[in-house]
């Protein structure tokens, strides 16, 4: 999960708050830094616009919210607030404006239109400010939890929780990442389905954990021999796996699957009683075709069907289609 907050000087998290106030008024920061610290509120100064975007990019997850003058020098706090939240990686923070009395309604609404979520007026009330920027830092740091959250569901929604290869619902996703990536650069991309053999003899004689076991052992064999980056895999469903592999023919994907199974001929799987065996698997490989625009439909058809051809031509080996 991302750090929230920050200390006086440098991007420390701090459960307490992490505020950055920028003004070129060096006495107005020191008033309105003191408010804050007395309150229990980590505060960063800048004393204008420019060194404030500098700050901010350079640790985005450092700063709760800013508390920004609007008259400044050079890049005025319009301007500061228009460019954090155009970049994804500080459009989270929340931004605060200080008003002079005279500004008129329209520059506080074009304040909040490029995306501050309040304002000051000079003179104000420390109490006042204290409220609320204790309140903006508050809800930065509930926004930030559940951003977290978010994250996490996403990645365990997408991830087989045994083996730690993406699923199948991911599987899908990546195939048409990888066919529009095929047609961008005009390189073909292959599957490999895999199934490993004789898998129901380990479950029936060395019980379901030592078959979770060996599922957990192949899918390491296969993070070693995959291009990191590359090529991926998944878990299918029960004993079967897909490898996706991107720039890459069906010549090339069977050199990668006899690669895996050479790796588990030098590995063993070694049972909790001492037992060493070899994990085989067959495979059918099939290639998206540059004739039908890479495309992905009937490519796991096909690699099933190949793979079907090594089961009954004897097993541990890989077929294309």
């Amino acid at each position: 999960m991302e750090a929230c907050g920050g200390d006086d000087s440098q991007s420390t998290p701090s459960s307490e708050g992490a505020v950055l106030v920028v003004d070129d008024d060096a006495s107005a920061r020191l008033l309105v830094c003191r408010a804050l610290r007395r309150n229990q509120l980590r505060c960063v100064e800048a004393p204008n616009g420019e060194q404030a975007l500098e700050l901010v990019r350079a640790t985005p997850s450092a700063f709760d919210a800013l508390v920004l003058d609007v008259m400044m020098p050079g890049i005025d706090g319009f301007e500061v607030v228009r460019r954090l939240k155009g970049e994804p990686s500080t459009a989270h923070i929340r931004i605060i404006m200080v008003t002079a009395s005279a500004t008129t309604d329209a520059e506080i609404v074009r304040g909040v239109e490029f995306g501050a979520v309040d304002y000051i007026t000079k003179p104000y009330s420390p109490a006042v400010l204290v409220a609320k920027v204790r309140g903006a830092c508050e809800r930065a740091r509930a926004e930030c939890v559940l951003r977290g959250e978010l994250r996490f569901a996403e990645h365990h929604a997408m991830v087989d929780p045994l083996t730690g290869l993406f699923n199948r619902r991911h599987f899908e996703t990546r195939m048409d990442e990888a066919s529009a990536y095929a047609r961008r650069h005009d390189t073909p991309f292959a599957v490999v389905m895999l199934d490993l053999d004789h898998f129901k003899v380990v479950n029936d004689t060395h019980g379901h954990p030592a078959g979770d076991a060996v599922l957990t052992h192949f899918a390491s064999a296969a993070r070693e021999v995959l291009r990191g980056g590359e090529d991926v895999a998944f878990r299918y469903g029960g004993e079967e796996f897909m490898l996706l592999l991107r720039s890459c023919d069906a010549s090339l994907a069977v050199e990668v699957a006899d690669r895996l199974r050479e790796h588990l001929r030098a590995n063993p799987f070694v049972f909790s009683g001492g037992n060493a065996v070899t994990i085989a698997f067959s495979a059918g490989v099939a290639a998206a075709q540059a004739s039908e625009n890479f495309a992905s439909d009937e490519l796991v058809s096909r690699a099933d069907a190949a793979l079907y051809r090594a089961k009954k031509a004897g097993r541990d080996r890989v077929e294309r289609w």
